[in-house]
């Protein structure tokens, strides 16, 4: 959920009580520490004055950095249809694939 880097630095968040698995990694002992500050975590999440909404019109796309933003959808309460396609790339998938392009042709990493 919470990703640090090798010196403590915060690389990402990632939180969806949705679909989560159990969390099976954390020692019993530890567990109702960890379940009361998840718990709080999304209580922070979900506070209003933290929200950006907007609604998005036939022919809008919306771009975000999964590990820099987290994001939602609010429940979908009007008329008529909805469709709402989601696209997803790793940043790893696309960093290799970059790497190989810029072996192949050095001149296209200028």
């Amino acid at each position: 959920m919470v990703e640090l880097g090798p010196d403590g630095e915060l690389l990402g968040l990632r939180f969806n009580n949705r679909s989560a698995a159990p969390i099976t990694d954390i020692p019993f002992d530890e567990m109702a520490g960890y379940y009361t500050a998840y718990r709080h975590l999304a209580e922070i999440i979900e506070r209003p004055e933290s929200e950006v909404t907007f609604k998005m019109a036939p022919g809008d796309l919306f771009i975000v950095d999964n590990t820099r933003v987290l994001h939602a959808r609010k429940a979908f309460s009007g008329s008529g249809s909805r469709w709402l396609q989601g696209c997803y790339a790793d940043k790893d998938g696309l960093l290799s694939t970059l790497a190989a392009i810029e072996e192949e042709l050095p001149e296209a990493a200028e």
